[in-house]
């Protein structure tokens, strides 16, 4: 891992993920890179848009992150560098550019609305929207936690067929070989199902593919699979979570979107979204 980086709206949910992130730059010796996004203003009739001088704010933002990476330089000498950007634009689309363009491993945001459905519901969030849209791995951070070293991991793997022909299963072996973790491989199942002869190849696949990983396999009957996840989660003590959102035909149509959002608004550990 050589290059973290961190959009940051300067809000407390944000300076969290932030210091998350900043405790694991220098636990791998990595690069930081901190990015503010100033939103394009919306013009009205009422008050158009000449009171937002954008060369103003940008040079307000580069001072705030001036000051917070010379802080980080000097509190955390294991950083490699780090440096900082100030960008105007749609933070999803900015974030997932500036990423392919500036050779970052891995993104670390927080979430605004964690813990509430209605934010979930009605307005999302952004981490989300980068997750959707990102092929790095994101990691969203919950309120309040802490960076701590990852030492079990929990992958929440469906048996779709899809993962023959993906990267996923190479991502997670890669990713839990970073953090030199225990991985646990989990398969939610509706109640009352059984696993039929596809299901069962798949799992011989994944059980092949992570021979040479250490983990063990769960299988966990759950009509509702984010509820499932969280339940194991909880009940195994786990540092982190693994999901792909997947947008294709899917086995039983629940490891979707809706999923990930779940997880990204209520998960008590920090979820790392992979694509495979």
């Amino acid at each position: 891992m050589n290059t973290i980086l961190v959009p940051t709206d300067f809000s407390d949910t944000a300076e969290n993920a932030l210091n998350y992130a900043i405790n694991m730059a220098n636990s791998f010796s990595a690069n930081l890179i901190l990015l503010h996004i100033n939103q394009i203003p919306v013009s009205t009739p009422e008050f158009g848009i000449a009171a937002y001088n954008f060369s103003e704010i940008r040079k307000d933002s580069l001072d705030a992150l001036n000051e917070k990476a010379l802080k980080i330089k000097k509190d955390y000498p294991q950083i490699s560098e780090v440096l900082f950007f100030s960008e105007i634009g749609d933070s999803s689309d900015l974030i997932v550019e500036f990423s392919k363009d500036h050779d970052v491993d891995i993104v670390v945001m927080g979430n605004s609305g964690h813990g509430s459905k209605f934010k979930k519901n009605i307005f999302g969030s952004t981490s989300v929207a980068v997750a959707k849209k990102i092929k790095l791995p994101l990691i969203i951070v919950p309120p309040e936690v802490k960076y701590k070293k990852i030492t079990k991991i929990v992958y929440a793997c469906s048996y779709d067929e899809h993962i023959e022909k993906s990267t996923s299963l190479m991502k997670v072996q890669s990713l839990n070989l970073v953090f030199n973790s225990l991985l646990t491989v989990l398969h939610v199942i509706p109640d009352n199902h059984l696993i039929d002869e596809k299901e069962a190849n798949i799992d011989v696949y994944v059980e092949n593919k992570l021979a040479t990983t250490k983990h063990s396999t769960f299988i966990i009957t759950e009509n509702n699979v984010s509820e499932g996840i969280l339940d194991f989660v909880n009940d195994h003590e786990m540092d982190m979570i693994i999901v792909e959102p997947q947008k294709h035909s899917l086995f039983h149509s629940i490891f979707n979107s809706s999923v990930t959002n779940e997880l990204a608004f209520f998960s008590p550990i920090p979820v790392l979204i992979i694509h495979g």
